[in-house]
Formats: C-alpha cells, sequence, structure tokens
C-alpha cells in the first residue's frame, strides 16, 4: 500500500512538473504559446494554416500599428476583438493577465515594427474644431461652420477635408470651401482653395509631438461676391499635443500672411484644446473645450465628440465658438464635423 501511495505521488508530482515546465511565464512565451497560431510568431499574421475566418492585422505594418494608442491596444487584449469593434475571433485576455502583462504585450506589439522614426500613436489623439493637431493622419472631414454676427445675416460655409499620410513623419491636405454669404444679395459659391503639408518634428518623443507646417490658401472664391480673399496667403504654424493624465492639450501657434502685402497685414492665430475621453473604447464621448485668439480677439469654444462605429473610424462632433471679447465682431460660430479615418475598418469582418 505504501508504494502504491508513493507510486502515486510521485506521478502527481511528475505530471505538475510536466505541466509547469509547459505553462509559458515570460511575455514573448504567451505570444508564441496562446497568439503565434493566428498573428504569426514574427506579427505579420501569416501562418501556414489559416486558425480563422479574419485575415488578423499585420503588426509588422508600421503605417498601420503606428498610429494606433496604447489604449486601443490594452482594450482589444482585455475585452477581446468586439471591444474595439472588431472579430469576436480574437479573445478577451483581461482576466488572464494583469495590467503589467498586457503593458508588456502592447511593447511586443510595437516591436514588429522594426522601422524607427514613426511618431507614437498615443499622440493621435482626437481632432478639435481649429486646432491642428500635431500628429500626421489619414483622414477625411466634412466641416459645416454657421456663423452669426449682430445685425448681419448669417454666413454659412462647408469644407471638405482631405487629409494624407506621407511616409513616416510627413502629411499632405486639401481643403475645398464652399460658402454662401449676404451682403444685401445672397451669394453661394466656392471659396479660397487651401492646400498645406504638415511634418513632425520629434518622432521619437514619448511625453510630447511637435510638428510644423504650411499652407497656401489659392483665391479661387469671387472677392467681389464676398466668397474669397482675392490674394494668396501663406500660413506658416507650429502644433504640439502632449497628454497629462486622463486630459489630453494640443496647441498651435499660426500666422497668415498675405502675398506681397506689407507684415503690418498679417494675422496671428493661436489655438489650445484640454479634452478627455469619458471611456477607454474607441466609440466613447470626448468632452473638450478650445481657447481660440486672432490678433486681439479670443473666444471659446466647449465641444462634444463621439465615435459613430465600434472601430472609432466614424465620428462626429458639435461645438459653439463663444466670444470673449470684441463680441459684436466676432458673433457666435456654430460648428461641427463627421470624420472619417479611413484606413480604419468600418465594422469588422465576421
Amino acid at each position: 500500500m505504501r508504494r502504491l501511495v508513493a507510486a502515486w505521488f510521485i506521478a502527481l508530482f511528475s505530471a505538475t512538473l510536466v505541466a509547469q515546465s509547459q505553462t509559458p511565464t515570460t511575455i514573448p512565451e504567451m505570444w508564441n504559446a496562446w497568439c503565434a497560431r493566428c498573428h504569426a510568431k514574427d506579427g505579420t499574421g501569416k501562418v501556414p494554416v489559416p486558425t480563422v475566418k479574419v485575415q488578423p492585422m499585420d503588426f509588422s505594418n508600421c503605417k498601420l500599428t503606428s498610429s494606433e494608442p496604447d489604449a486601443d491596444w490594452q482594450t482589444a487584449i482585455t475585452h477581446g476583438g468586439p471591444g474595439v469593434g472588431l472579430s469576436s475571433e480574437m479573445p478577451a485576455f483581461g482576466d488572464a493577465l494583469s495590467q503589467a502583462q498586457i503593458s508588456e504585450f502592447i511593447a511586443l506589439i510595437r516591436g514588429f515594427c522594426k522601422e524607427p522614426g514613426w511618431p507614437a500613436g498615443n499622440f493621435n489623439l482626437p481632432r478639435p474644431m481649429f486646432t491642428e493637431k500635431a500628429f500626421p493622419e489619414d483622414e477625411f472631414i466634412i466641416q459645416p461652420v454657421s456663423s452669426h454676427v449682430k445685425d448681419t445675416p448669417a454666413a454659412v460655409s462647408l469644407a471638405a477635408i482631405y487629409e494624407r499620410r506621407i511616409g513616416k513623419r510627413a502629411q499632405l491636405e486639401t481643403v475645398l470651401p464652399f460658402a454662401s454669404v449676404s451682403s444685401g444679395t445672397r451669394e453661394t459659391g466656392l471659396g479660397d482653395i487651401e492646400l498645406g503639408m504638415k511634418y513632425a518634428l520629434t518622432p521619437r518623443a514619448t511625453r510630447y509631438l511637435a510638428s510644423v507646417g504650411f499652407d497656401v490658401v489659392v483665391p479661387t472664391g469671387s472677392e467681389s461676391k464676398g466668397l474669397g480673399g482675392g490674394k494668396v496667403f501663406y500660413e506658416p504654424y507650429f502644433a504640439a499635443a502632449t497628454i497629462a493624465g486622463s486630459t489630453y492639450l494640443q496647441g498651435q501657434f499660426k500666422i497668415e500672411m498675405p502675398h506681397g502685402g506689407p507684415w503690418a497685414d498679417r494675422e496671428v492665430l493661436y489655438n489650445v484644446y484640454a479634452g478627455r475621453d469619458l471611456s477607454i473604447f474607441p466609440d466613447t464621448w470626448t468632452v473638450g473645450v478650445e481657447f481660440n485668439g486672432e490678433n486681439e480677439e479670443v473666444a471659446l469654444t466647449p465641444q462634444v465628440r463621439r465615435g459613430l462605429t465600434r472601430t472609432g473610424a466614424l465620428a462626429a462632433a458639435f461645438g459653439v465658438r463663444l466670444p470673449v471679447n470684441h463680441r459684436e465682431e466676432q458673433g457666435i460660430r456654430w460648428v461641427g464635423y463627421l470624420l472619417w479615418e479611413f484606413l480604419e475598418p468600418v465594422r469588422p469582418r465576421r
């Protein structure tokens, strides 16, 4: 009997040792044991025999993965694919991993991008109404504005904005504006087209991102009808972003200079935005306020934003620009936008 009990304990102990030796303990071991069968050991998603119906993201594609903030990776790992509006074939690991381990998984995923010099996706923050983002992006935006000045008929504009990321750090932008104004008779038509370029200066920084940009306004709108400025404008600017706890800050300083005009005709613009997401999910509500300045005129723009899809690829925002001084000259502006991040999936592939 004793020999039988001893043999049973020896067998149990041996089985325990084997099980322990097969249980992954480090993050790379966990990746190889749990994730590589779908995402591949190198993160490309290319495996000899596919195990899921949906093609996994290629984590080695720096353009796709570098624009994702850590919060999105954390949500996907914790809550699975449905947490970020993607396939339910991606399981949730929130009950199996600690926060520290999830952070290590995020670092491992980011390491599949082997090209240095891509700005951190943590600075790909929600778009403010007027403040230019520092992060280079791939977005299409429709932005309506309705301006109301005392004793003046309302002026309405609608801008179609296309922003395309070029390489690691640059972005090209085109703004196609339409306006409806009234100065006795109402005139509606094309405004002044704007072309611009932005370039990230600090792609390796982890606490902030700084960029410079240069816009050129082309006089395509009719000056006599009040739809354009009648001359070329050059608009250099500086933009920056940082994160302070659960709040993020974005700022911009810009100078508008008419071609061939005196320095005294320049306009100085400055915007600062503070915002906060109300949850970690991509379709969260975001609340924020902007401080807007143009020469001596100052205004505040409280605003809200909401993701329209679980992936966050579509979003809408609404705000009102309220003058702090020179109220009769500035008036009130109702402003909003509909945004599409066209590299993000609008809906999951099942």
